[in-house]
């Protein structure tokens, strides 16, 4: 089955995508094998070995094989009710420092809210602007951004175009995996299903944020254990704080 997704990707790319993701699904557990391997192999030997696991179907598939959650459609359904509810927050934090600038530059009929959302909690966590998305040039292309930036080893979305309706690139080991793709909510399922499926810890500059859409949006609620770099068991507090105090925010609403 492996040598037959081979010939479909050398035969037709990513176009033979629909078809290879029964084998994928099929070959779920040698991939999980490779994935798990100590040491684990590099993002170049992953995609060399099942180059479809850089497509987002099969990556989502992958995803959802691993821990039951559809993730594409628990984001959307997350962003749409909680995401409001997240920028509706955060309107009553003006004084918080950077809250404001990102809602300044968010309009409800036009923007991205998926983008909004990940910047407010990027924000309200206090962590770097650079931890999860990077803005290269507008005009900036996937080769562009290859040659001329020097990407981090953890994966991180690049934004293309502007930020109130971004394409977006995925880059995982310094390199760029995928993309561009429009629709942002697409590429926060990719970015996050990356930690996941190649077994990533969560870097310390953007724990919170994906803990957050961990718990949050995705209702994946370990008791303990943690996939971030700084913190192995229980809960992180800040999450926590911030889960609590949008349940009273919406009671409060009510």
């Amino acid at each position: 089955m492996k040598m037959r997704l081979h010939r479909m990707f050398s035969e037709d790319g990513f176009d033979g995508v629909e078809r290879a993701e029964p084998l994928m699904e099929k070959t779920y557990i040698l991939q999980c094998r490779y994935l798990n391997q100590v040491p684990a192999p590099t993002i170049d030997r992953v995609i060399e070995e099942w180059p479809f696991l850089s497509s987002r179907r099969c990556l989502y598939s992958h995803f959802k094989l691993l821990t039951d959650v559809s993730i594409i459609s628990k984001l959307r359904e997350a962003i749409h009710s909680k995401g409001s509810t997240i920028v509706k927050f955060c309107q009553g934090l003006s004084r918080y420092p950077g809250i404001a600038e990102v809602l300044a530059n968010y309009d409800v009929e036009v923007s991205d809210k998926a983008m909004c959302v990940l910047q407010l909690l990027r924000t309200y966590f206090k962590e770097p602007q650079d931890a999860i998305v990077l803005e290269p040039e507008p005009s900036a292309t996937a080769a562009d951004v290859q040659r001329m930036t020097r990407l981090p080893s953890t994966p991180r979305l690049i934004v293309q175009g502007d930020m109130i309706k971004p394409a977006w690139l995925l880059s995982i080991e310094g390199q760029v995996v995928m993309g561009p793709h429009a629709d942002f909510i697409t590429g926060i399922a990719s970015l996050f299903s990356s930690y996941y499926c190649l077994n990533l810890q969560y870097p310390k500059e953007s724990t919170c944020t994906l803990e957050f859409i961990q718990r949050c949006f995705l209702g994946i609620n370990p008791d303990t254990g943690s996939k971030s770099k700084k913190k192995q068991g229980g809960i992180n507090q800040q999450v926590c704080s911030l889960l609590r105090k949008l349940v009273d925010f919406e009671w409060m609403a009510t």
